[in-house]
């Protein structure tokens, strides 16, 4: 394997911290590989024309009618890694893959309505993997593309985020993501009335313009932390991305490696066990009363120690199953390069 030139393809312009959950993949590939990043080639189109034709716009399938220009990769294995099909922009280019032995899709975000940028991006090249982060949406994919896909789990950087000694977490609880209104209410009031602190927010911070690694950083740091984290299926906060499968995404792995106790709901994804064993997330009803919610909490705050301490058993346990590192093995082990 070692003998093999592996490349990256990568793109410094994705902006947002979630970006930063890319690059650490990106990087552990470069790693494990000995492989080169390659800035991802972009082209200059008119603004009226690219701001119309991008992935998952209206007019995304007259790109097609865009007239192909050259770009030449020299590769025996290259890895294209997607948050989503909207960041592929190598279906304006041709030749691209002359010069490339094995070819290597892995993209993040594979919901239903992203199936046309999907097909165009299979369309592009003869792909020797193409890889979704989400198991229960093979069924969907390999029926309406007709293209062979194989479900390899998101991950984390182990060394980014791990535990915090006990009298370290800061936060008592924490939200960093879509809330639910009933719950989000409950707690914030629970922490005002009992001097606690519950820090909330849709991203790390209201810092878009900061680099995304660092803003994962700043994420990482905060969610080891936190005694307790709120985290919901995507299903259940926003139905509309997501139809009919409930993806595991990368903030389970991200709670579960900062030795964080997750309340919330679980994907219902039977792949969710499998890699985290049973009872990650502590049940909590959205649909309780206050006053019922109330006593959760008070529950919860009393018992912090023993609930710490059975999530920092399981990372011990299980964390080498949700690294990175384990997840290029895997992608190799698929292509016999192992």
């Amino acid at each position: 394997m070692m003998n093999l030139k592996h490349i990256v393809l990568t793109d410094p312009d994705l902006n947002g911290f979630e970006y930063g959950m890319l690059r650490d993949f990106e990087e552990e590939i470069i790693r494990v590989t000995s492989g080169h990043p390659v800035v991802m080639p972009k082209r200059k189109l008119p603004t009226f024309i690219e701001s119309r034709i991008g992935h998952g716009t209206r007019y995304g399938n007259l790109r097609k009618f865009i007239p192909k220009v050259e770009y030449d990769l020299k590769a025996d294995v290259l890895w294209v890694i997607l948050m989503g099909p909207e960041n592929f922009p190598l279906d304006l280019f041709k030749n691209w893959d002359r010069h490339v032995g094995v070819k290597i899709l892995y993209i993040f975000d594979t919901f239903e309505g992203q199936l046309p940028s999907i097909r165009r991006i299979l369309d592009s090249t003869k792909w020797d993997l193409a890889i979704t982060s989400f198991h229960g949406a093979l069924p969907f994919l390999e029926e309406q593309t007709q293209h062979k896909w194989y479900a390899i789990p998101q991950g984390v950087k182990l060394d980014r985020f791990k535990p915090v000694a006990k009298e370290e977490k800061l936060i008592s609880f924490s939200a960093y993501g879509r809330r639910l209104q009933n719950v989000h209410n409950s707690i914030k009031e629970y922490c005002l009335q009992t001097n606690k602190y519950y820090e909330y927010t849709t991203t790390t911070g209201l810092q878009p313009q900061l680099d995304p690694c660092e803003n994962y950083r700043q994420y990482a740091w905060h969610l080891a932390h936190s005694f307790f984290t709120f985290s919901w299926p995507v299903e259940l906060t926003n139905p509309k991305r997501v139809l009919t499968f409930s993806p595991i995404t990368c903030r389970w792995f991200e709670a579960a490696a900062s030795g964080t106790v997750i309340l919330g709901q679980a994907p219902k994804d039977p792949e969710f066990e499998k890699i985290f064993g049973s009872d990650l997330v502590i049940p909590i009803d959205y649909t309780n009363t206050p006053e019922n919610l109330r006593l959760i909490w008070e529950e919860l705050w009393e018992n912090r120690s023993s609930y710490l301490q059975a999530v920092v058993t399981r990372r011990e346990k299980l964390g080498y199953k949700w690294s990175w590192e384990n997840r290029v093995k895997e992608i190799l082990q698929l292509l016999n390069l192992s």
